[in-house]
Parts: structure tokens; sequence; C-alpha cells
């Protein structure tokens, strides 16, 4: 019998396996809840760097003002409905301000992007069913070739040493791989780099680190002893393993699971 390939977004692929029953009820049942202000400012911050790194990629002056004012824009127009209390609006615009500028300054420089928001809409593992899509952040040149880099924001992105924090992101990381060497046709050989930026109201708090992950595709694709998450993610979404919740996720809260109020797991 052949099934017909199920669609996971690259970004969503790590929290398919944080908690499957989450990820189903977002992406297969199509059920939604507003997103945070976490989640608004994160975007934000994806907006202005990339309008700052699009430039730099295109050989064109880049523009700090107009970085800033794309990240300050996503702030005030979300694209989504967005969950704001009385002061995280302008807070989440001061600091979406603030650390696009200090990225842009302190830390785009140290960087040789190829790639801007590379895009797949389509790549069928066919053995598996599923079909990935979504982009990748950045597409970077080292000297140990071609490689993937993935900006995070949070107020733990970046650890009290200073390096941003890589530990449970290794599975999508990997995917980003697949995408990005799709996306680009570009061979990807070199680690991924996580770009950390830490997200206080303060500016001398936003602290900016990086950390690399190496072979992040093997966790994906398995090994003599293991099938391999890829396999793993293809018998969820396909039914042949109940998507199991997980009380303990960080996002087990009803401003982050349309699923929280009804959830069997949370017992």
């Amino acid at each position: 019998m052949i099934r017909a390939p199920v669609t996971i977004r690259a970004s969503s692929f790590g929290s398919l396996f944080d908690c499957p029953a989450r990820w189903v009820a977002i992406h297969i049942e199509r059920r939604r809840s507003p997103q945070s202000a976490t989640a608004a400012l994160g975007t934000a911050i994806h907006a202005g760097t990339a309008v700052f790194d699009t430039d730099r990629v295109r050989h064109i002056e880049p523009s700090l003002s107009a970085a800033e004012d794309a990240a300050v824009e996503s702030v005030r127009k979300p694209r989504e409905e967005t969950v704001w209390d009385d002061e995280s609006a302008d807070k989440a615009e001061k600091v979406a301000r603030s650390l696009v500028g200090r990225y842009c300054i302190l830390e785009s420089p140290r960087h040789e992007f190829v790639a801007v928001e590379a895009s797949v809409e389509s790549l069928v593992i066919s053995d598996l069913a599923i079909e990935l899509t979504g982009h990748v952040d950045r597409v970077r040149a080292t000297d140990e070739g071609y490689g993937i880099a993935d900006l995070k924001s949070g107020k733990t992105a970046v650890g009290t040493d200073g390096r941003a924090k890589t530990q449970g992101h290794g599975a999508q990381m990997g995917v980003y791989e697949l995408v990005a060497q799709a996306a680009t046709q570009l061979p990807i050989t070199a680690p991924a780099q996580i770009i950390g930026l830490q997200t206080n109201l303060t500016p001398e708090k936003q602290r900016i680190g990086t950390g690399e992950i190496v072979d992040a595709r093997e966790v994906l694709l398995g090994d003599e002893s293991h099938s391999g998450l890829l396999a793993t993610a293809s018998k969820i979404v396909h039914g042949e393993i109940e998507p199991w919740g997980n009380p303990r996720s960080m996002m087990c809260h009803k401003t982050f699971c349309p699923a929280f109020q009804m959830c069997f797991w949370r017992r």
C-alpha cells in the first residue's frame, strides 16, 4: 500500500519529539493557539537580522536602521494573533531593536553567509512517506566547508560561559542540514552552528554566543543499532505509534498547546 507523504516543517521537527500529542494537535488536526509574546519577539529578531544579512549576501551595503525597523515592525504588526500583557509589546520592541543592533554590529561580520532563509518547498523521503519543507536561517562558508547556522533567541539562549546552548537541538539541526542541501545544492559538511541571542531587557545582558553540533544528521538517519528519528517520525505521523503526550514539556501550558485543556496525558 502506497502511503501519501505527511508534511513536516523543518522548524517543527524538534517539537514532534518533545510532545507528539501537541505536534499532532497543531500540525495534523490544525488546531491553533495565539502565539506567546516570547514567540513574537523571536520572530521579530529573525526578521530584523534577515534584512541585514540578506544585503550582505547580495553585496549591498547593509542598513542597520532598516534591520532595526524591520524587527520593530514585526512586533507592532505580528502575522499571528499574539497574547501580550500590558507591557510586553513595548518591552519586546525595545529588546528587538537593541538586540538586532548588537547582532548586526558585533556578530554578523564574524560570519561569511552565502544564503539567508534558504527554503525548500518539498523534500520527499519516499520510503518513509514524509515530506520535509521549510527554511534554514543561514548557510555559511567555513574552512571546513559549507554549514548551517540557526538563530535561537530567549532568556536562556546563551549560557553563563558565553556560549549558545546546543543540547537538545541536534535533531532539528540535522533536518535543517537536509533542507539547506536541497535548497542550495551545496554540500553541507561543516558542523551545524547555533547563534544564541539572549533576550534580556537591559542591553548589557543581551549576550550573543555561538555553539556547534557535529554530525547532526546522524541521529536522524540512524546506524547499525538505531533506526534514526526520521523513521520514528514517520511511524508517529502515520499512526503506527500512538502520539504520546509529555506533561513535563516546557510547552505544556495553555499558552502553547491547543490540546492542553482536554489532554489525556496531563493526569
